[in-house]
Order: C-alpha cells, then sequence, then structure tokens
C-alpha cells in the first residue's frame, strides 16, 4: 500500500476522473485482478468518501471530549455527558424525556401502574407503589451505545414482589413492560423469568435518595442487573407477567 500510494501524486489523483480512472497493472502478487470489471468510482471520489465519512465521524463524537458548543452536535455520545450536572440524577442518560414525547400529564399525578398475570389485574398509583416493601440496589446503567455508568443506588419495589401480587408466588415467569412512551423501538421490552427472579430486579422509584427526574424515568423505571440500558425501560405503566407481547 505504501508503495502504491508513493508510486502516485495525490494532486493528479484528485484531478482523475471516474472515465480516466484505470485499474492497477498486473503483478506478481497476483493480488490485482487478471479481468478487471469497469470502475464505478473514480479514486477521488473514493478519498471524498472516506474524508466526508471520517469528518462526520468527528463531528458526532468528538464534543463528547472537547466539550463547549460541539457537545451539542455529539449524537453518538450519552446525553447527559461526562458531567452531565449535580444532584442525585447526575449521571448519564441516553435520551430525555422531552426528546421521545413524554408530556407532563403522562407522568403527573393521574399515572397509574397496571400490573397483570392471565385474567388477574390490579391498578396502582405511585403512592401506593411506594407503600409497598423497598429493597435496594446498586446497579450502573451500560449503554449500547459504548458508555456506562457508575454504579447508582437505586430503590424501589422487586420484580418478584409485584408478581406476587397477582398470585405469582413461587417461580415466577418473565414479564413484558411497558412505557408510557408513545413510539420508538424501546418503548416495551421482555425480560426473562430469571431475571424478574434476581433480587437486584426493581421496578425503582428513586435513586441515590431521591425522587427519579423525568429524563431518568420518573414515575417508575426498571432497573435490571447486566441489562442493556435500553431494556431498562424508562416512564413504566404496564407490567404483564407470562406475556412476551
Amino acid at each position: 500500500m505504501v508503495r502504491a500510494l508513493r508510486s502516485r501524486r495525490l494532486r493528479t489523483e484528485l484531478r482523475t476522473p471516474l472515465e480516466r480512472t484505470e485499474p492497477e497493472p498486473a503483478d506478481e502478487t497476483g493480488l490485482v485482478s487478471p479481468r478487471p470489471a469497469p470502475p464505478t468510482m473514480s479514486r477521488r471520489g473514493a478519498l471524498g468518501m472516506v474524508g466526508l465519512g471520517s469528518a462526520a465521524l468527528l463531528v458526532v463524537t468528538a464534543g463528547q471530549s472537547i466539550g463547549g458548543p460541539l457537545r451539542r452536535v455529539a449524537l453518538l455520545a450519552p446525553h447527559g455527558g461526562p458531567d452531565p450536572g449535580s444532584g442525585p440524577g447526575g449521571f448519564q442518560i441516553n435520551k430525555t424525556a422531552g426528546d421521545v414525547g413524554i408530556r407532563a400529564r403522562d407522568i403527573g399525578p393521574q399515572w397509574r401502574l397496571t400490573v397483570r398475570a392471565g385474567t388477574r389485574q390490579i391498578v396502582l398509583t405511585r403512592a401506593q407503589v411506594l407503600a409497598l416493601p423497598q429493597h435496594g440496589a446498586w446497579l450502573p446503567i451500560a449503554c449500547v451505545e459504548g458508555w456506562s455508568t457508575d454504579d447508582q443506588a437505586w430503590s424501589g419495589v422487586r420484580l418478584a414482589d409485584l408478581a406476587a401480587l397477582v398470585g405469582l408466588h413461587d417461580s415466577p415467569p418473565g414479564v413484558a413492560v411497558e412505557s408510557v412512551q408513545r413510539g420508538g423501538a424501546f418503548r416495551s421490552t421482555v425480560l426473562r423469568d430469571n431475571q424478574v427472579r434476581d433480587s437486584r430486579s426493581l421496578l425503582a422509584l428513586r435513586v441515590n435518595g431521591a425522587d427519579l427526574t423525568p429524563d431518568h424515568g420518573y414515575p417508575a423505571r426498571i432497573i435490571v442487573p447486566a441489562n442493556p440500558g435500553v431494556h431498562n425501560t424508562k416512564w413504566v405503566t404496564r407490567l404483564t407477567f407470562g406475556s412476551t407481547l
């Protein structure tokens, strides 16, 4: 590759259009096809494509490290940033409540949690969920975009305890989780039975000693060990045990 690059001038290649682009001559290595097809892209086109792609990647990622105004265009970085703020909810998120269209009335006093299993169903207010036995778990959020938080102190109701409310006391099955979020690929998820039975798997209501913020999933969100962040559904409104959606 180095020999090939040294054998021609960059300026000449950038001035060569597609109709004058010729294949590499055959050589002793056998890497060059003896019967090459007609070119579909000039070398300058290939260089331009790689250059523009590299520049675009720089724009959508470098802002996370550089900060300042570029932070706003760091589309592939966690939106909370390396320094997302102070307070109990001062850690990264991938999408804000506003990003996915969560309205104040969706998570206000009228919010309800529906827990179902077969024909059994209960509907709870947030105050009633808070009145259930509360448990804690130190867990991170690991995002599929390539970032993760430190361990956060979550508290809420164990998923296994919610299953017991609808009669599933022993060996509860998996659960389908649905959000008040109306669109998007990750408004719902399905957790396996072993995830439900893990004592650290929570319907979390609080984090680091304070109520969840809207961006972190208030009134309630899922937090499960070793679960990708997009499957720790936020703004949960329905749990259906034994369902696969």
